[in-house]
């Protein structure tokens, strides 16, 4: 495909311009709000080979005590039962030196639960969306797997990754909260394939692009591929971060056998005043043409915001409030593969408020409490088994890193 022809252009321009810039490189996971003391890992860093993980899980409590036991239309943290998200582990080598080539590459696997959110077409799952291997409730995942080349200034990674757009991510240790946001689960893609190049220009400043099969798919169905943009700038104190990210390609329609546009961009802009007090904003747009069932164009956009303050050395306390607008009812709605009877559409607004704190007793181990409300402003009842147009979350939740 045209795609992996891409890659190994990319690949080639890595080691003419890896000599440039003087910044470290990092692989930049989805935004983070939550810092820890140094992990106490249970393999020795000192390896060439870095292997890390953690186990995740919790309960949710669901003041409506649905029948179904499902959390309203969501695709992650769904049910009023105990649950192991994520059993993951990472088998990593990170490029070193900021001149010069190194060689490097990574591998995650996910066992849990949370394995529905980043399975791809043609690999976990067939063209039609069907699981190959994975049960309802627990299954396994790779969500990553690419090799790299380069160095800490400037490299190119092929084959499987997380996607830089958005704000929370899949991995536990990346989100301060334990249940998702709207945009998170509904609003843009988990995962790519294909090819992506980052260059760190300065301390301030870092771009990335690449080429990709579209949206969580191994196998795209289009002749054409997707391309992914991002550039991100930190002020020199950190106390402002801003960035936009943007991906565009033909994806499936609402019409059967028909791949048409969809564009879809990020902007977040994270404040930090003090040492103890971080506010981010995020804002995203997205649309697919055809989208609709009659035909015509899709929209889902919406704003997220998250105020993060350190009560102390131990404990974080956290507020997020999202407005998602899913204008067609195209976008939210529960997987009918898990058995969620709050199925699409929900045509609205969707809005949540939820409150939570982050407590380190260990360097290793984070718990994670929250309150969550939701509302929908629309025609429909997606909360309750359809009965309620509203709904109240309890959760606790833990994850231990090794």
């Amino acid at each position: 495909m045209s795609v992996w022809k891409a890659m190994l252009g990319c690949c080639a321009l890595a080691g003419c311009v890896s000599g440039v810039g003087a910044s470290a490189w990092a692989d930049e996971a989805p935004a983070t709000a939550t810092s820890q003391p140094a992990i106490q890992r249970l393999f020795p860093e000192s390896w060439p080979i870095s292997i890390r993980g953690w186990v995740d899980g919790g309960y949710t409590f669901n003041g409506s005590s649905p029948t179904s036991h499902f959390n309203g239309p969501y695709n992650a943290v769904d049910r009023d039962r105990p649950q192991l998200n994520q059993l993951y582990l990472i088998v990593e080598k990170t490029l070193r030196g900021t001149s010069g080539i190194d060689i490097g590459g990574r591998v995650d696997a996910m066992y849990g639960y949370d394995y529905f959110l980043t399975q791809s077409n043609g690999f976990e799952r067939d063209q039609s969306g069907r699981p190959k291997w994975n049960h309802e409730q627990h299954g396994l995942a790779l969500p990553q797997m690419y090799a790299e080349a380069g160095n800490q200034t400037f490299s190119v990674k092929g084959g499987h990754f997380y996607t830089i757009i958005g704000y929370e991510g899949v991995p536990a240790p990346s989100n301060f909260f334990y249940s998702k946001s709207y945009s998170y689960q509904f609003g843009g893609p988990f995962t790519h394939w294909g090819g992506l190049a980052t260059w760190n220009i300065s301390p301030q400043w870092m771009v990335q692009g690449g080429i990709v099969n579209g949206w969580d798919s191994l196998d795209g169905q289009s002749s054409k591929p997707a391309y992914v943009m991002k550039a991100k700038y930190t002020s020199n104190e950190k106390f402002v971060t801003a960035s936009f990210a943007v991906i565009t390609g033909e994806e499936p329609s609402a019409i059967p056998t028909r791949y048409e546009q969809r564009t879809r961009y990020s902007a977040i802009v994270a404040l930090n005043p003090t040492k103890d007090l971080e506010y981010v904003f995020h804002h995203f747009y997205a649309y697919q043409e055809d989208g609709k069932l009659g035909g015509g164009i899709a929209r889902w956009y919406g704003i997220d915001q998250y105020l993060y303050y350190r009560l102390h050395e131990q404990v974080k306390a956290g507020l997020r409030f999202e407005w998602f607008r899913d204008e067609a009812g195209t976008r939210v709605g529960g997987s009918p593969d898990r058995g969620n009877p709050n199925l699409a559409p929900f045509a609205g607004s969707f809005y949540s408020l939820t409150a939570g704190v982050n407590y380190y007793p260990h360097p290793n181990l984070t718990i994670r409490p929250e309150v969550r409300y939701d509302w929908l402003v629309g025609s429909r009842s997606p909360f309750n088994d359809g009965n309620n147009s509203n709904q109240v979350l309890a959760a606790i939740n833990a994850y231990v890193q090794f």
